[in-house]
């Protein structure tokens, strides 16, 4: 349907901006094409100044290129509010995955019959090359990233992007040009994709060529209807997928194991390949799991060993499933096994998950803050108190609401901190709740900055043990997203010392 000429000329509505390059990459490449470009936000321009400088020096860096054969357009701004208008006479509307499908004037477009895309459907769309893409409620950053490395390691030309802050706009172009050539092999192009983001795929009834899901479990349940909701926009990576493709699925889910058995997404086939994974051998045929401390990957009957568990550097039962995943994902996409086991290897992981960020007079300390659900947190602190006899744990937790479950969190904590904090914000008092439940013994204490937990959480711990952010809930109120909850708690480490 579409093609970069397509775009020339055309009046293309862009709603939601974002501070992070939510709709910021998408909208530079439209710059690029000669698109007539309308940008709107609810956020205003003060807030979104860094992103519309941004936008703005495209458009004049393009303007300069005498010999650019296609025509810019200055964008237009509608910022703090949206206008009927910028949705009635659009040719194409593009929303954040924020914006929710139900929105007000994405119905007005559609009532005129004006396409509405996301941007992952778009490149997905115009992709010349075969796309992995992954998904899951947790996992699937630190799964993108591991194969994003095994696939540059095995060829530079590797493209990471989606989900993790990256638009795969910024390389659009230069796949482009990489396709017209038709020299060598297909370039990797690797996405991690949320929930919200798969959910413009289902109208083109289109599936990534490699999808691959790491788990299913409860959240975001404050913008879905329930659980079985949430997991049919999941199932969207695989459910239109042909007998060419390939499903990797983490089959010691059973949420992932059911997925296009109960709520189906229409005219879905469910018909790729599968190559599961699981920390035991619990399939027929080929995959990946774990036996004896090893990883290993079996093929039509054909065993290959990847590498010990011992040789691992990332933390948590749940880390080594993400190892499964990114294996399994790149052994399917025809890398070497000596090159997937070399990057294993040397992968210690990303930012915010699970990471150390210091040692002051003997305390570690973990920024954890994307994890923003229940399940997430219980599975740090568990790492991080395994083989210990005695609590050594201190919690930073607390945050946003998100319509979710406590009971298991609490009895974590109960079993695995010694003492908590908690960031104020309209879910902590669930929080308290649910430990006062549970007979929670350690010391409680609230926050309302950062910098005051981190020095509460400091002044609880002693030499040995633990300072854990890992919040179980959204970062909203207090921060502006997880990412700055995450660097706030870097600086308030960093003046400790």
């Amino acid at each position: 349907m579409y093609t970069k000429e397509w775009f020339k000329g055309k009046r293309v509505t862009v709603m939601g901006l974002g501070l992070h390059g939510g709709g910021l990459g998408i909208a530079k490449w439209l710059l690029r094409a000669g698109a007539r470009l309308t940008v709107t936000d609810l956020k205003s321009s003060h807030d979104l100044k860094q992103s519309v400088a941004s936008l703005n020096k495209e458009y004049v860096v393009l303007k300069k290129r005498v010999s650019r054969a296609v025509k810019t357009w200055r964008p237009k701004y509608v910022l703090g509010r949206h206008v009927e208008g910028d949705f009635k006479t659009a040719e194409l509307v593009i929303r954040n995955p924020a914006v929710r499908r139900n929105n007000k004037y994405l119905m007005l477009a559609q009532q005129r019959r004006i396409p509405v895309e996301t941007e992952a459907a778009l490149f997905l769309l115009l992709c010349p090359f075969p796309v992995t893409a992954i998904t899951g409620t947790k996992g699937k950053s630190t799964t993108t990233a591991l194969l994003g490395e095994i696939a540059k390691q095995y060829d530079a030309r590797t493209v990471i992007g989606g989900n993790i802050r990256i638009s795969p706009f910024d390389a659009l172009d230069r796949l482009l040009r990489l396709a017209a050539r038709r020299v060598g092999r297909p370039v990797p192009v690797i996405l991690e994709l949320s929930s919200w983001q798969l959910e413009g795929l289902e109208q083109h009834r289109f599936s990534p060529h490699i999808g691959v899901v790491t788990n299913v479990l409860e959240d975001h349940l404050n913008t879905y209807s329930g659980l079985d909701e949430y997991a049919r926009a999941k199932s969207l990576i695989i459910a239109y997928q042909t007998t060419d493709d390939w499903a990797i699925l983490n089959l010691a889910d059973k949420r992932v194991a059911a997925l296009g058995a109960k709520i189906r997404p229409s005219h879905s086939s469910f018909a790729g390949q599968r190559f599961p994974f699981s920390h035991q051998q619990i399939f027929r045929g080929s995959g990946c799991f774990v036996r004896q401390g090893k990883i290993i990957i079996l093929d039509h009957g054909q065993e290959r060993e990847l590498l010990p568990l011992s040789a691992l550097r990332l933390s948590g039962e749940h880390n080594v499933s993400n190892v499964l995943a990114a294996c399994a994902a790149a052994y399917v996409m025809g890398i070497p096994i000596r090159t997937i086991a070399a990057v294993v290897r040397c992968f210690r992981g990303i930012e915010g998950r699970m990471q150390e960020i210091a040692t002051i007079r003997g305390v570690k300390y973990i920024n954890d803050t994307t994890a923003t659900m229940p399940d997430a947190s219980v599975a740090a602190m568990k790492a991080f108190s395994a083989g210990q006899k005695t609590k050594r744990v201190i919690l930073i937790a607390g945050g946003a609401q998100k319509s979710l479950r406590y009971q298991a969190w609490a009895k974590a904590a109960k079993k695995y901190t010694k003492a908590m904090v908690l960031l104020e914000g309209t879910e902590t008092p669930t929080l308290e709740r649910e430990l006062q439940r549970v007979g929670y013994s350690g010391e409680v204490w609230l926050a309302n900055s950062m910098r005051k937990a981190v020095l509460l959480a400091a002044g609880l711990a002693d030499r040995g043990e633990v300072v854990l952010l890992s919040p179980a809930c959204s970062s909203f109120g207090l921060f502006i997203n997880e990412f700055d909850r995450g660097e706030r708690f870097v600086r308030a480490v960093k003046n400790l010392k």
